[in-house]
């Protein structure tokens, strides 16, 4: 049952958790499940600080804060790119749609907010990872012996 048309995990280092910058964190996060840094993380990003703060963000509130976090970040010369580059209303939704299909995040009432209104570590365990992770796997297992099965290989 294909939710998403393509994921590819990436393995890292735990070298890599010792990265001090948050953002940076978001973004390896995003790469372990093959997703782009840019508009991706930013939409992320904010779903993390709303988090924090209990607020639940409509789609175009999350627009709206992505280029403002864009616009400090450039003034600190942290983001040099154009602030609404990638950024259409449609890109968000494809996103945020990304996001739901991985059940990552949740949307009731046009508002968004990690599943179950957890935190991003529950939400993942308890339904990205048997969704994505769990059912690759199982998926994995079923085409070696698949594989096997048509190469002629069979078990003692």
């Amino acid at each position: 049952m294909p939710l998403l048309s393509k994921i590819e995990l990436c393995w890292f280092s735990d070298d890599e958790l010792l990265k001090e910058n948050p953002r940076a964190l978001v973004e390896l996060f995003l790469d372990t499940l093959g997703a782009s840094k840019g508009t991706a993380s930013d939409i992320f990003e904010i779903l993390l600080l709303n988090k924090r703060k209990g607020i639940h963000l409509k789609s175009d509130e999350i627009r709206n804060e992505v280029i403002e976090m864009r616009k400090k970040r450039k003034e600190l010369g942290e983001f040099d790119g154009e602030i609404e580059e990638s950024l259409s209303g449609r890109n968000v939704q494809i996103w945020l749609k990304f996001f739901k299909d991985m059940k990552m995040v949740e949307c009731i009432n046009d508002r968004y907010f990690f599943s179950g209104d957890k935190f991003p570590s529950e939400a993942f365990e308890i339904y990205v990872k048997p969704l994505i992770i769990d059912e690759s796997v199982r998926f994995i297992g079923r085409l070696l012996k698949k594989i096997e099965e048509n190469y002629g290989l069979k078990k003692d």
